[in-house]
């Protein structure tokens, strides 16, 4: 059995005669810890994130019935990359009220491309999102 986590190399041990002071330096130890190498790898997947602006586009929408759908161009996004997407912070009311009563959700992913579709109304002003790519 190792002696360290196959991910981040994290400190563990069954071993019984493993002293106080060295299992405690381990855990929470100013270098090399495991508490360290938490806090670095926490730190490294959160710098990783990148925030991607769009606007769903009124004339880009496809359909005759709901529900209509749009693709969208992410640079940056991989077909198996987590995220989120999000109506932009500085949406007007009118823009904020289109997307509610669009019933806005993802409904396929692929390199480059989220396809987003409207399940409500098909919206009839254009929509600023906020796309989040996590690391």
């Amino acid at each position: 059995m190792s002696d360290t986590t196959a991910n981040y190399g994290l400190y563990i041990t069954d071993d019984s005669s493993e002293r106080f002071l060295e299992w405690r330096t381990k855990m929470n130890g100013t270098e090399s810890s495991n508490m360290v190498k938490i806090d670095t790898a926490l730190g490294e997947k959160a710098n990783s994130s990148v925030l991607v602006s769009a606007t769903l586009l009124t004339s880009a929408w496809t359909g005759i019935d709901s529900p209509f759908t749009q693709d969208i161009t992410v640079t940056g996004l991989t077909a198996t990359q987590n995220g989120t997407i999000s109506v932009a912070h500085n949406a007007t009311f009118e823009q904020r009220e289109m997307a509610r009563e669009a019933m806005l959700s993802v409904v396929g992913q692929e390199d480059g491309k989220l396809t987003i579709a409207a399940d409500g109304e098909m919206p009839d002003i254009d929509i600023p999102v906020y796309i989040i790519l996590l690391g």
